[in-house]
């Protein structure tokens, strides 16, 4: 295994090391940590890129300031099989950012541009724009054959006021600030966004939450419906469907008429496409109302 040094590149020889040596780091404790970071004595160290190699994670040592070992990486992404690279249709409304775009991506691993002309080959659109305008809304609208069939990646300059539940709507599922588009971070943003993610700023994240909000509170309350389209009354007969209760007894709970649950379960099975009261249980599971 190759030696341990310290900061100052001396040779790590005190009985701390032993740990280290052995792979047992986490039985070290965050003050043994931070004494070796700190140097200042022939037992302060910090290990080597080599020794650390293919090592787990820390389970037991806090964060050190300023230590690359210790410091969280990026979050991870999945290799980009070369064989299928990912089809990147990269758009702008000059030929000056449109040549910028391109460049940023030319020759990037698992990144394949799609020439104009072959949008239907394309599995994502980056769209360089200044603004979340209407003009560009109505642009990506053109580029989709299918509601969701194609996922957006958007570089902005500013990012203005956009109705950000019209852009999830056309598959808006990346923002990256013009400012912070190189190519490296560009290409993890599409595998990412390739690979079923999103990436969304802060702020973006912020605003999204309180247009949801916004429409909970004035759209679907006052019409006693929730985000999964269920009304309350739907919710509360199958909560007690998933109970294991029969018509006539969710009746009585309820203090509706037989007939009356059957019409409220029979519009949503109908509605939603539901095939038995299993399924619209289950349904109803995944969208997080039981």
């Amino acid at each position: 295994m190759t030696g341990l040094t310290d900061h100052r590149g001396q040779k790590f020889t005190g009985p701390q090391a032993e740990p280290w040596r052995d792979g047992r780091r986490d039985e070290l404790s965050g003050e043994d940590v931070e004494r070796l970071h700190r140097g200042g004595d022939d037992q302060a160290m910090s290990s080597s890129r080599t020794a650390l190699a293919g090592r787990p994670p820390y389970r037991s040592l806090r964060p050190v300031a300023g230590c690359e070992v210790c410091a969280p990486g990026p979050d991870p992404v999945d290799p980009v099989d070369p064989a299928h690279p990912v089809k990147v249709l990269a758009q702008s409304g000059d030929p000056v950012s449109q040549a910028g775009l391109s460049g940023l991506l030319h020759g990037r691993a698992g990144i394949e541009l799609v020439p104009p002309g072959r949008e239907a080959d394309a599995d994502l659109v980056l769209k360089a724009a200044a603004e979340f305008t209407v003009p560009v809304m109505n642009r990506l609208r053109s580029l989709r054959a299918e509601p969701g069939q194609l996922r957006i990646v958007l570089v902005l300059e500013r990012l203005g006021d956009p109705d950000l539940m019209a852009a999830a709507e056309l598959g808006v599922a990346g923002f990256v600030n013009r400012s912070q588009a190189t190519g490296e971070h560009l290409t993890r943003v599409l595998t990412i966004v390739h690979q079923g993610g999103t990436h969304l700023p802060r702020e973006i994240q912020a605003r999204l939450l309180a247009d949801v909000a916004r429409v909970q509170r004035t759209v679907l309350a006052p019409r006693r419906l929730t985000a999964s389209g269920l009304d309350h009354r739907e919710v509360e007969v199958l909560r007690c469907i998933a109970e294991g209760l029969e018509n006539a007894e969710i009746a009585q709970r309820m203090q509706y008429s037989e007939r009356t649950v059957k019409s409220i379960l029979y519009a949503l099975m109908e509605r939603l496409q539901l095939r038995n009261r299993s399924h619209a249980v289950a349904f109803a599971m995944r969208a997080g109302v039981l």
